[in-house]
């Protein structure tokens, strides 16, 4: 192009006209990769990692809101559930993936309580995870028994367990869960010896209560609410400082003489540090509508659940939070892993 350009320009037009080209040359790869950068987010399918088996509560919530997710976003949100080691692997697996907004992790309290009772984790909490937001909001744990236990309150259950030490048994949802510390915590303040069962997931661990194998549980109303009226679960109590709206005639643990327990069950959603804050403002306002529909909050009404969807700063300020309140408990019940 610049030998026709010269043979019919004068010098200086020529050397105009080739400052023009030159230009426009290292100009074009920049456009090119704004075009890149502005192409719609998402473009393929996304990735929601559940630390759990299938089955617990934040599996049965992920998928709630996954199935919305794919209908507003284009395409398909899928999850994964990869399970292990008290919810580290999946963690883990989602803290090391790419940050660019196609892997995403719903996890539950445990994240707090891991980075207490572990004393090496194969990621930061607070370093290597950007929060999105909360799905669903804190709401007290419940403890429950099985019938055959005979118990009807906690005062009965705290008698039983003087006369019986190291002879009731809890499960949980494994090592170092929201679960097994509201059990620790429990035994400390009542003076019981109490026998930790842990299992890979809620899931497993609540149907070998309901069949008896164990003899309590502390798990989320997410678990419980399906069974109450089946006479197959006894509910003793709630973790929260105040009664939920599901659960009105069962009080709380304050109510019962145990004034610092606040240990909540809640589920939110992180994706790795470095993830674009205009993909992580995407995501949370698509998770955050879905979170308004009414078959959604009515699913997560029936499941004893309350739909949150704050902003990601609002959520990583309640992350920190929690994790100084469940310092104070792990140090008060000695609960410390390797």
């Amino acid at each position: 192009m610049l030998h026709i350009i010269k043979r019919n320009l004068d010098g200086h037009g020529y050397r105009l006209a080739t400052a023009v080209l030159t230009f426009a040359a290292l100009l074009t790869p920049g456009l090119w990769g704004l075009s890149a950068f502005a192409q719609p987010y998402p473009t393929k399918a996304i990735k929601l990692v559940v630390p759990f088996p299938a089955g617990g509560p934040a599996d049965v919530l992920g998928r709630v809101v996954t199935q919305k997710l794919s209908e507003s976003l284009g395409n398909p949100v899928i999850v994964d559930n990869r399970a292990g080691a008290d919810g580290i692997i999946g963690t883990d697996f989602v803290a090391k993936s790419g940050s660019d907004g196609y892997t995403m992790l719903i996890n539950t309290g445990s994240t707090t309580i891991n980075a207490h009772v572990y004393p090496k984790l194969p990621y930061d909490l607070m370093r290597d995870l950007a929060p999105v937001t909360m799905v669903a909001a804190p709401a007290g744990l419940v403890l429950i028994a099985h019938p055959s236990l005979g118990v009807s309150s906690v005062k009965e259950l705290i008698a039983l367990a003087k006369r019986k030490p190291g002879q009731i048994s809890f499960s949980s949802s494994g090592k170092g869960s929201a679960l097994q510390l509201a059990g620790e915590l429990f035994s400390a303040i009542a003076g019981v010896q109490l026998v930790h069962v842990p299992y890979k997931g809620a899931a497993p661990a609540f149907n070998d209560l309901l069949s008896g194998q164990v003899q309590l549980m502390f798990p989320s109303t997410v678990s419980v609410i399906p069974h109450m009226s089946s006479g197959r679960v006894r509910v003793l109590a709630q973790t929260g400082t105040t009664r939920e709206p599901s659960l009105p005639n069962v009080p709380t643990r304050a109510e019962e003489g145990f004034v610092d327990f606040n240990i909540t069950g809640w589920f939110g959603i992180w994706v790795p540090t470095g993830t674009p804050d205009a993909i992580i403002r995407r995501l949370h306002a698509e998770i955050a509508r879905t979170l308004t529909l009414p078959d959604v909050r009515e699913r997560f009404s029936a499941l004893g659940v309350s739909p949150s969807g704050v902003s990601p700063e609002e959520f990583g300020t309640f992350v920190r939070e929690d994790y100084q309140r469940i310092g104070k408990y792990v140090k008060r019940t000695g609960m410390h892993l390797e």
